[in-house]
């Protein structure tokens, strides 16, 4: 027996959130009834009905008890989505023919920024890597449209409120240097708010230009350096992973 979130989660249906919402909203079907409860537990004779398709437990109970995780240089011009309803080029045009495994990824990246991103289907890993009590840093590298000053980068270190009221939690300047007419700023953050370093940037008055996720993480974007590239992950590399979440 397994957890319906959990099963759905691990054969890449989805996030937890996503699995989650499906399932509360009554979207999602086991042996004809519509189920509400994500702790539901499914056995192999069960047939589950989502995104309207139907999936037997029992061809996919392996897959789901054996896990992945890829890392990936996400370009930019492609949707951290699996699938979208415009027309849009997504994740899954990305890894089509490179990766047979369903997974999903952890986090996201907006449209226009690029960078280090995690494919998995191991819902259980993703969760402590999203959860704020582990504060996993993402370090980003920024292009500004002009100058930014001494203060400006104080005010990053100390938090600030963007749109909605939320302030953000301090931020590491690792390192600021002018580029011609422009600034280049490397910074990193523990939190995952949507677009929210476009966003600090915007209250301090800066367009961000130029966007890339550079680590995540104990991984570097050297491990996948052109855009598009994809790396699959070892049992070394994954042990080093679970001893950097124990810190």
């Amino acid at each position: 027996m397994i957890k319906l979130q959990t099963f759905l989660q691990k054969i890449g249906e989805g996030s937890r959130r996503e699995i989650g919402n499906l399932i509360v909203s009554g979207k999602i079907k086991v042996n004809g009834e519509i189920i509400r409860e994500p702790w539901f537990k499914v056995v192999e004779e069960d047939i589950i009905e989502i995104h309207g398709k139907k999936i037997h437990v029992k061809d996919k109970i392996s897959e789901a008890e054996n896990y992945v995780y890829y890392l990936i240089h996400k370009p930019i011009g492609y949707l951290s989505a699996l699938k979208d309803d415009r027309g849009r080029k997504t994740i899954t045009d990305l890894i089509q023919g490179k990766i047979k495994e369903k997974v999903f990824h952890v986090g996201r990246l907006d449209y226009n920024t690029s960078g280090l991103m995690l494919l998995t289907n191991d819902g259980d890993l993703a969760n402590l890597l999203l959860h704020p009590k582990k504060r996993i840093y993402k370090t980003y590298k920024a292009l500004l449209n002009k100058h930014i000053k001494e203060n400006n980068l104080k005010k990053l270190e100390e938090g600030i409120i963007i749109e909605g009221g939320y302030k953000t939690q301090p931020a590491k300047i690792e390192k600021a240097q002018k580029k011609g007419k422009y600034s280049e700023v490397t910074l990193s953050i523990h939190e995952g708010k949507k677009r929210q370093v476009r966003l600090m940037f915007k209250v301090l008055g800066f367009n961000v230009l130029k966007l890339k996720r550079i680590k995540f993480g104990p991984w570097s974007i050297k491990e996948v350096v052109n855009p598009g590239d994809i790396k699959k992950l070892n049992p070394e590399d994954i042990k080093k992973l679970k001893e950097y979440l124990k810190k």
